[in-house]
């Protein structure tokens, strides 16, 4: 009797646990080939300012791509300032929209392809906002291009890095800038750069990105001229020497050597440091100068700790900064794919589930 009485026990509380759990919903949607590819990108920043790491997911068919993107601040302030944060878009040219999904508070944002409207006037930037530091210079001085050495060698290495076989090639990248009082300063960027053999299913991957390129711009894309740098450490570099240079030394000076024709194969981990010596359109000393070297500015209240970290990672005075004097680079930037395949993914990736909720653009 008691075994009896168990037994209807323990099945009856088996049926009420089975009633609590949720039930899931069968996806019904079609699945197509689709392009998966995801990196991971790892930067200590400019002279440590705001250094990050991200992983950025992405799913493409020729006519939509779904997005998916994880960013995190790694220093002291940049984790603290900015935290964790992820975002989801989907790109639908085939419906002519965009949309950005909250999946934390399950709502969306719908805009057209070319975006939403933005407003005309941007706001003013706050007293105590940050921004990322900039090459210091003398007033009015500007540097142009004297001399560039650019080198490529393989070096014989592989490994397998995320299921791809990979071959080494060291990139040494020399540039000799000079101001016009015949001053000079030698920027100098170091790669090491792991690539796999282009395999049939990475030429259609890649096709499938290629192709919704096309159909988003509307023109061909300018696929044939192999860029040196990932673009993230571009805009970082450009940023930093963006009032050191004029435009067109600037572009000259991103601007890949042909060289880079001897790397074979498709790039799975790129890693560069990036570094600067010399004297060229250096700032003249001056008391406010010699002060901040000093340490004697000493901003106390939380507003003045932001206003001034520029300063601050300027001239290296926070735990986070790198120490140029140390032999440490400006910047130091890793790229590395994760994923890069085709594989049958339902049509629901590229929708906005039935539950979120449309809510108006900030």
């Amino acid at each position: 009797m008691l075994r009896n009485l168990l037994g209807v026990i323990v099945i009856s509380v088996g049926i009420a646990g089975c009633a609590t759990k949720p039930v899931s919903v069968a996806d019904n949607t079609p699945l197509n080939p689709t392009a998966v590819i995801e990196q991971q990108v790892v930067s200590n920043g400019i002279k440590g300012f705001f250094p990050f790491e991200s992983t950025e997911r992405h799913y493409v068919r020729a006519n939509m791509r779904r997005d998916e993107s994880t960013f995190k601040g790694t220093g002291t302030f940049s984790g603290y300032l900015v935290g964790t944060r992820s975002g989801t878009e989907i790109t639908r040219i085939d419906r002519k929209l965009q949309w950005a999904l909250n999946t934390e508070k399950e709502e969306y944002t719908e805009c057209p392809l070319k975006g939403c409207l933005k407003p005309s006037k941007r706001p003013p930037a706050k007293q105590n906002e940050a921004k990322p530091p900039e090459a210091k210079h003398e007033s009015g001085c500007t540097m142009h291009i004297a001399h560039t050495s650019f080198t490529v060698k393989a070096t014989g290495q592989k490994k397998s890095i995320n299921g791809f076989d990979t071959d080494e090639y060291k990139v040494a990248w020399v540039v000799n800038l000079r101001d016009k009082a015949a001053r000079n300063t030698t920027s100098t960027l170091n790669m090491d750069i792991w690539t796999t053999p282009m395999t049939r299913a990475m030429r259609d991957t890649l096709g499938v990105e290629e192709s919704y390129a096309r159909a988003f711009a509307g023109t061909v894309a300018d696929t044939g001229k192999q860029k040196i740098l990932p673009a993230d450490a571009a805009k970082l570099i450009s940023a930093y020497l963006a009032s050191s240079l004029k435009p067109g030394d600037l572009n000259a000076f991103l601007e890949a050597g042909k060289q880079m024709e001897k790397i074979k194969g498709y790039p799975i981990s790129t890693h560069l440091a990036w570094g600067m010596e010399g004297n060229a359109c250096a700032p003249k000393e001056t008391k406010d100068t010699k002060d901040k070297s000093s340490g004697k500015s000493n901003p106390t209240s939380p507003g003045g700790l932001v206003s001034g970290l520029a300063g601050m990672f300027a001239e290296k005075k926070t735990e986070d900064t790198m120490k140029e004097a140390g032999g440490e680079p400006i910047l130091s930037f890793t790229v590395e794919v994760k994923t890069l395949k085709i594989e049958p993914l339902h049509d629901s990736v590229f929708t906005v589930p039935k539950d979120y909720r449309l809510v108006s653009q900030p």
